[in-house]
């Protein structure tokens, strides 16, 4: 005998309000959850099954260099940290292990690897195009380090593939993160003991970059490898090159005139020594700032436009231009 089950406008609205409630959290959480988002810690089924419902992947791009009392793979781990929660956002991965790459004035330094731009470029677009032939159509990039080296490379790529790739800059995410983050934001270790940064440096990442940084590498498991009990001495007096303050302010650091700094304390300041508290305070500060930023850059409106402009060139512009298109 079957049964007949009457469910009433009650029953039906909670039902599709738990379905609703279902998907919403099922996008959320990646759909499905993931063990990790770090393309690297995943097999290579892992990886098929991704592709059969994505095409994202964030691309960390940093350098090794000196940074005061920081690690000197600082800025790559801070790069890092923001494809990370990037790639949670928007059930996307993450391509880690690209730290080595031009950094600029700070190659006299002991701790700095020197990769020249004509070379970095040649080997980002050997990873470009592996993610492409692996299925990755949606490839960003991130960098606080010397950005003018990967955004004329961004138009090379497209120009040889007509696939719209994105750059992101960590230090237009990183304002937004500050904003977000508010008052709090201004306790961190620029104003305390860790040395902001050298009073002529360049600031190609955003203020209260000390900070970002420790939340950075809490956000990346790495909080510990900051030390707490290093110091170092200050440079020595020396003068102040005022003819390259003349023509770095023309445009974008060494963008615009080669340039070596004279200490490496220069670059970031000296090491300094901190407690454990004072790391997991500021770490705490620079996560909120991340977090914020993340939120703040509706990441979801802009992987959806990079997908219409990738569109809108393959179905209008290319087929209006024909053989003036650039092979």
């Amino acid at each position: 005998m079957s049964r007949i089950v009457l469910l009433t406008g009650s029953w039906l609205m909670r039902l599709a309000l738990l379905s609703t409630f279902m998907a919403t959290a099922s996008w959320c959480q990646g759909t499905p959850p993931m063990r990790t988002r770090y393309l690297t810690s995943l097999t290579n089924a892992e990886i098929d099954e991704y592709l059969k419902r994505n095409d994202i992947i964030f691309v960390p791009v940093g350098v090794v260099e000196v940074h005061g009392g920081f690690p000197v793979d600082c800025e790559y781990v801070g790069a890092l940290a923001w494809a990370q929660k990037l790639a949670e956002e928007v059930d996307g991965l993450v391509l880690p292990n690209l730290s080595y790459f031009y950094p600029g004035g700070t190659s006299p330094a002991s701790g700095t690897v020197l990769v020249e731009p004509s070379e970095e470029t040649a080997y980002l677009t050997a990873i470009a195009r592996s993610l492409l032939r692996q299925g990755f159509r949606r490839q960003i990039y991130l960098a606080g380090h010397m950005p003018f080296i990967i955004t004329p490379w961004i138009r090379e790529f497209f120009d040889e593939t007509k696939v719209p790739i994105l750059y992101l800059p960590t230090q237009g995410l990183a304002a937004k993160g500050q904003a977000g983050a508010g008052a709090d934001a201004q306790g961190g270790p620029g104003a305390r003991t860790q040395s902001g940064r050298g009073a002529d440096r360049p600031q190609d990442l955003a203020e209260n970059v000390q900070t970002l940084l420790y939340g950075a590498y809490s956000i990346v498991g790495r909080l510990e490898d900051i030390p707490l009990n290093v110091s170092e001495p200050p440079p020595p007096p020396h003068p102040v090159n005022e003819a390259y303050k003349k023509l770095n302010a023309l445009g974008t650091g060494s963008n615009t005139v080669g340039n070596f700094y004279t200490y490496p304390a220069d670059h970031a300041g000296t090491a300094h020594p901190i407690t454990a508290e004072q790391r997991a305070e500021w770490a705490k500060q620079g996560v909120a700032q991340i977090e914020a930023g993340v939120k703040a850059s509706d990441i979801k409106a802009i992987v959806q436009a990079l997908r219409d402009h990738d569109k809108f060139i393959q179905e209008v512009t290319l087929p209006a231009n024909g053989s003036l298109i650039p092979k």
